[in-house]
């Protein structure tokens, strides 16, 4: 399941529009999508129109649950349309990460929503996770989960300023998580004015090849499909906005290159893969029954993931 972490802790800079209508133009495609809503705020459901007081399981009790035959998946889901389901948050959410929450006091707490996507990975094609605006144990299971970044970053002078401090802030995570994690940067509401050609430019310049060559313009139209609670598609079908974002979607489409089968390594391996293995934490204890200790990426991508 190819799963997208929409990162940015910068308010304002159109994460969640980006999370609800990439993950709405997948779902239009025929691909079964799922959007996961990390934010306490719980914005996702309000700009899919699900009324936050009849949620009664979100995203966090799921994570919270044991991972097994027993948690049940269409408890925490709701179906949007045809192919695309939401895991919702709510403001209880902020406190699994609190201390002395219960995310706090688990061992595998920062691994929690990758186990549980580990679940539901024959249910569904594509993942979007709108991440929280803050760094925390939400953020950290975000991004372990995924297997993409995306960065969205609004074509203003702050926000361009900020851009640089972000990528790095990001880039200090996925060190620390240890796996290699593709990031891309979306420019996003961009104002037709010279000045935002110069800011967008100054931006495809800075982070080139990372930047998508589609921007998502600055469309009134999104806000109003937001305040119905709709995707842009479903709002205002063959608009400017909706264009936008199934350029969007092409472009990830056509960059994606599927990850190779991962090697098996054992206790006893050695080499340049087991060492690799052990340096971004692949080892977890042998046992009689199972002596495959890790898994890590084939020899030849070795050089590609920059570990």
């Amino acid at each position: 399941m190819r799963t997208f972490a929409i990162i940015n802790q910068k308010g304002g800079c159109g994460k969640t529009t980006t999370s609800i209508n990439v993950a709405a133009v997948y779902a239009r495609r025929g691909l079964r999508t799922l959007l996961i809503d990390m934010d306490p705020q719980s914005h996702c459901a309000a700009g899919l129109g699900v009324p936050e007081e009849q949620i009664e399981r979100h995203i966090g009790d799921a994570m919270i649950s044991p991972h097994d035959e027993t948690l049940d998946k269409e408890s925490y889901l709701w179906e949007i349309t045809r192919n695309l389901h939401l895991a919702p948050s709510t403001m209880m959410l902020s406190a699994l990460e609190a201390p002395g929450g219960s995310l706090q006091t688990m061992p595998d707490r920062d691994r929690r929503l990758e186990g549980l996507l580990k679940l539901w990975s024959n249910d569904f094609d594509r993942c979007v996770i709108d991440c929280p605006p803050n760094i925390g144990l939400l953020t950290y299971n975000s991004l372990r989960a995924a297997t993409e970044a995306l960065i969205p970053v609004e074509t203003g002078y702050f926000s361009l300023r900020g851009a640089r401090r972000q990528r790095k802030t990001i880039d200090a995570l996925i060190a620390r998580i240890g796996k290699p994690l593709p990031c891309r940067i979306i420019p996003s509401i961009h104002r037709s004015s010279p000045l935002a050609r110069k800011l967008l430019a100054s931006l495809q310049e800075s982070f080139a090849p990372e930047v998508a060559p589609t921007v998502i313009r600055d469309h009134e139209t999104l806000r109003e499909a937001a305040s119905f609670g709709q995707p842009v598609i479903t709002f205002a079908p063959d608009s400017e906005a909706e264009r936008d974002f199934e350029a969007l979607v092409s472009w990830l489409e056509e960059i994606y290159v599927p990850p190779a089968p991962l090697v098996e390594v054992t206790a006893g391996s050695e080499g340049r893969a087991a060492e690799l293995a052990r340096r971004v934490g692949a080892f977890t204890e042998s046992t009689e029954d199972s002596p495959v200790v890790g898994r890590i990426m084939p020899q030849e991508n070795l050089d590609a993931a920059k570990l």
